[in-house]
């Protein structure tokens, strides 16, 4: 885009950026879209209830782990979504507050769930950093080879 707007660029120029700027974010949102349709018809044919959106970013993730398609098809794209993040939350923070009864009328659990699920996160995280720590300094690998030769 920092070339359409060049000062010195011809009009050739700007139409190749500005085409080239539009495809790159009509092949990401392409990816994305396809990626969401093919993890909503997955999550249809599953016995087991798994949000469609959640198996499309999995195969999202595999497709870019794998690199079976390259990052920057879908860097813009996900640049844009990044930005306007808040936005699209806006909805969702909307239907939250139309049943605001509701949020009053169990805000107990609500509460001690949300403290409970971090609690027990934070644990396990806690418990599994200290396990692969003592796992890491334990190999004999790792540790240093001449440490009697140190001043």
């Amino acid at each position: 885009m920092k070339h359409f707007l060049a000062k010195h660029a011809t009009i050739k120029h700007r139409l190749y950026s500005l085409y080239y700027t539009a495809f790159s974010y009509g092949r990401g949102l392409l990816v994305l879209t396809l990626c969401l349709w093919i993890g909503n018809i997955i999550s249809k044919l599953l016995p087991i209830i798994i949000p469609g959106s959640i198996i499309g970013l999995l195969i999202l993730f595999f497709l870019l782990a794998f690199q079976l398609i390259p990052t920057c098809w879908i860097k813009n794209s996900c640049n844009l979504f990044m930005r306007y993040m808040t936005l699209l939350f806006v909805p969702a923070a909307m239907g939250i507050m139309d049943n605001y009864s509701l949020l009053l009328q169990n805000w107990v659990p609500i509460i001690f769930g949300s403290v409970g699920g971090t609690l027990i996160v934070l644990l396990f995280t806690a418990f599994l950093t200290e396990h692969f720590h003592k796992t890491v300094t334990q190999d004999p690998i790792v540790s240093p080879k001449n440490e009697d030769n140190q001043p």
